[in-house]
């Protein structure tokens, strides 16, 4: 009773800690020490808005926490931009392939998922701030038509 207890209760921490990397751009270090770093890296995370809220709130900070292990040390993740849709998940395992054929539309499983798309950047990393100012709109001139000219065709 206790061993089904605790394997009951490992299942359900273990089910909240779906999220992946859907794509891993890791950052690379120049060839010496002074140069730092030549690209700082990014990708893009997703984890599954599906089932109960402290569920989803599980799979938030798993995805944050592969964003920061893809970062390594001296960087951390910003993101760049957050969006939820609908994807569509297929089985690729022969047997639950093999099921899944049969029962035809069903062999695509479509959930919701929110995305997150970041970059690595140093810690404590500050963009400089946007112009504020707007530009004057163009001016534009048009010409007034004379009455001189002739809009009749000759034949």
């Amino acid at each position: 009773m206790r061993r089904g207890a605790i394997l009951i209760g490992a299942c359900l921490l273990l089910s909240s800690c779906v999220a992946e990397s859907v794509m891993r751009h890791r950052p690379r270090k120049g060839p010496i020490k002074a140069v730092g770093y030549i690209d700082y890296g990014g990708g893009d995370v997703r984890y599954s808005i599906d089932g109960w809220s402290w569920f989803v709130r599980g799979r938030r900070r798993h995805a944050k926490r592969l964003m920061r292990k893809n970062c390594g040390k001296d960087l951390e993740p910003r993101i760049v931009d957050e969006y939820a849709r609908q994807d569509a998940d297929a089985a690729y395992v022969g047997e639950d392939l093999a099921a899944n054929m049969q029962q035809g539309g069903e062999h695509y499983k479509i959930e919701p998922f929110v995305h997150f798309l970041y970059e690595c950047r140093p810690k404590g990393f500050v963009e400089a701030p946007a112009s504020t100012t707007t530009a004057r709109p163009p001016l534009l001139v048009i010409p007034p038509i004379s009455t001189s000219t002739s809009t009749e065709i000759p034949r």
